[in-house]
């Protein structure tokens, strides 16, 4: 992230401050503080920014939990394959970016996380990448 007197910019450029390159972006913007979205473990990586607002993201991994509160910041938050999200507590009008390994059409979605899918490095954690 650029901060500068003009405002914040988050750029991927070339994608090479990510950990893999996407193939599916998307915005989530959620108003009613009361939503939980997620709830399922899926196939691919993916890296969430809280462009505007908060939510907290509870994690997974089988055999431990944690939770991030993204803020804002645009601390990105990644997320190994296979790791159980729930997002929830949202501050109304929060705007998230979600960057995915995956194709919408080539993701999995699982009710339990995935050992077998996680990688060490983003197993609970991966917020600083």
């Amino acid at each position: 992230m650029n901060v500068d007197p003009r405002g914040r910019l988050v750029a991927f450029e070339a994608f090479d401050n990510l950990p893999f390159v996407p193939q599916r972006v998307f915005v989530m913007e959620v108003d009613d503080a009361t939503v939980t979205r997620g709830g399922h473990a899926n196939s691919c990586d993916e890296v969430i920014v809280a462009l505007r607002g908060a939510a907290t993201i509870a994690l997974d991994n089988g055999e431990e939990t944690a939770t991030v509160r993204l803020n804002g910041d645009h601390a990105p938050l990644w997320i190994s394959a296979g790791i159980l999200i729930r997002l929830e507590n949202f501050e109304a009008g929060t705007l998230l970016l979600v960057c995915a390994s995956e194709r919408y059409g080539d993701t999995r979605h699982y009710a339990q996380p995935q050992k077998a899918l996680i990688t060490g490095e983003a197993a609970i954690g991966g917020r600083d990448r």
